[in-house]
């Protein structure tokens, strides 16, 4: 709860907390969260798929440490900050794969050598004031003085962190987006069938960030709310010869000319009620303008200053708001992802998911923190890019490529996948795998080193029933007969745990003929094509079609 809080809360972030919580007996931490670009990464295979896009990637550590005790413990606090001391120094405290895949990522990120070094955050979490002693204040500025003399962050953020602000991030986390915007130079916009009401102008800067930052922290500082933004907010760099030209514009007197230089932002919101010049807003969404809005956070002394040009739109059409995020982002560098949850074809894939009863039903989330007032289980909530990775393993038969290069198989498929005329059953399978895995690993059914074989497991799931990668075009009776099986072994948590110990000890074997022991070596062979072929032939010597 208190990761959850704080990342979806405080920090405006749409991470699942389970993926950044430690399962073991860790010293000293409870949860760590290591982000690049705003995307949570838990292994090597997520950090190097984000890294190898790009340069001068953006990235974070925070550190959880949770304690049910009202009291601040000064030894408990010592014991957390040393834990975050040695990962990024000696290592003697590391244990568990969950540690040991994170500080895979850590050199990975050191490793790529952006210009800008990554900010560390660490959370120590009680339920009661947070409220740090002289004593305490002093552990804390030591350890910030110590952390700093590593010379490898950027910023460095320590914590207490109380009840109050644990329940304030919950509620954040898990209500709908509401904000009040004074808006005085309001026209309204022409008339639209799907548009319940519109309007263009100009507001203060200070409009923008009032309904742009979340909750405070213990500090009373307000972040930018990264969940309101469709854009990636992580990609705004301070550092960019244009950001720092239109920064340096604004420093030295350019207020002014803002107004006429800049796009604007434009807000959707499935909800408006005007009263004069006030407008309140409900669940809205700022679809274009995660530039601007960062550039204002950055100089925010002048924001009374300086105007910007505003589009506002109330629209409860899923299918309308899709087209005008597409419209004002095309211009801008968005990760093409980002678009397949625009796709027609995921609006019928969602409501198909979503209708499904008892433990057959997931949630697809098409848009960042659309469930977030709604009382669902995290774990059962799949993005586009999560279903895309399975379907790479299911569909197509690529387990050795869809942790690491699934892109790669988007761009060689990208006109086979998410089509308007595929079956959402087949798709609704896939998803409904990858989360009865993910619940076998955290319910201890299946051992936890059984992960690195996730593709290779859904895959043989189809494989098993279905001989070439051509399910997505067979006929609707042939995949019946397919998912029917299927779904009978994912409906059957021992029969499914069966099946994984068999899929690891056919992939354990191979590995062991290759005399390839350390970890990293296990990784990359395993993501060869003829680790897949050879895996193949023995799990299925005698496959045929259904």
């Amino acid at each position: 709860m208190s990761i959850f809080s704080i990342e979806n809360g405080v920090l405006g972030e749409n991470i699942d907390p389970f993926r950044a919580h430690l399962k073991g007996e860790e010293f000293g931490i409870d949860g760590v969260a290591i982000s690049i670009q705003g995307t949570l990464c838990t292994d090597i295979d997520e950090a190097i798929e984000i890294l190898s896009l790009g340069r001068n990637h953006s990235s974070d550590f925070h550190f959880f440490q949770s304690k049910t005790s009202d009291k601040l413990d000064y030894g408990n606090i010592s014991k957390f900050l040393d834990a975050v001391y040695d990962f990024f120094t000696d290592r003697s405290h590391i244990t568990g794969e969950q540690l040991q895949n994170l500080v895979e990522v850590k050199e990975a990120i050191y490793s790529a050598a952006a210009k800008t070094s990554p900010s560390l955050r660490c959370y120590y979490c009680t339920t009661g004031s947070g409220q740090a002693s002289e004593l305490i204040e002093k552990l804390i500025e030591t350890n910030k003085i110590r952390l700093n003399e590593l010379n490898i962050f950027n910023d460095i953020h320590i914590e207490c962190v109380g009840a109050k602000i644990i329940q304030n991030g919950f509620r954040s986390a898990t209500n709908s987006s509401s904000a009040k915007l004074n808006f005085q130079k309001a026209v309204t916009m022409p008339n639209h069938e799907k548009v319940d009401e519109a309007y263009i102008g100009y507001v203060p800067a200070s409009e923008i960030l009032a309904i742009a930052f979340g909750e405070p922290d213990q500090d009373g500082v307000r972040h930018i709310n990264k969940s309101l933004f469709y854009d990636n907010v992580r990609d705004f760099n301070p550092e960019s010869e244009i950001n720092k030209s239109i920064i340096s514009d604004l420093e030295s007197g350019g207020n002014a000319s803002f107004v006429f230089k800049n796009n604007g932002i434009t807000v959707v919101s499935k909800n408006i009620d005007r009263k004069g010049d006030i407008f309140s807003l409900e669940d809205y969404q700022i679809v274009n303008g995660c530039q601007t809005t960062n550039i204002l956070a950055y100089i925010p002394e002048q924001a009374e200053s300086i105007f910007v040009p505003l589009r506002l739109i109330g629209c409860s059409d899923t299918d309308f708001v899709s087209s005008v995020i597409i419209g004002t982002n095309r211009q801008n560098e968005v990760r093409e992802d980002q678009f397949w949850a625009l796709r027609p074809f995921m609006k019928d894939l969602e409501e198909y998911c979503a209708s499904q009863s008892g433990d057959a039903r997931i949630y697809i989330e098409r848009r960042d923190n659309q469930y977030r007032d709604v009382g669902v289980e995290r774990t059962r909530i799949l993005r586009p890019s999560d279903l895309m990775k399975v379907a790479a393993a299911m569909f197509f038969y690529q387990p050795h490529r869809a942790a690491r290069d699934h892109r790669g198989i988007r761009k060689e498929f990208d006109g086979r996948i998410f089509s308007e005329n595929h079956n959402v059953e087949l798709y609704h399978i896939a998803a409904l795998a990858l989360y009865k895995f993910d619940y076998l690993v955290r319910s201890g059914k299946v051992d936890r080193t059984r992960v690195i074989f996730r593709f290779y497991a859904l895959y043989a799931l189809v494989k098993k029933h279905w001989k070439t990668e051509d399910i997505l075009d067979a006929p609707l009776k042939s995949q019946k007969k397919v998912t029917t099986a299927v779904f009978a072994i994912l409906n059957d948590n021992d029969a499914f745990s069966a099946q994984i110990e068999e899929v690891a000890s056919h992939l354990e074997s191979i590995i062991s003929e290759s005399n390839i022991t350390t970890r990293e070596k296990i990784r990359d062979f395993i993501r060869t094509e003829s680790v897949v072929d050879e895996f193949t032939q023995r799990l299925f010597p005698t496959n045929r079609n259904s």
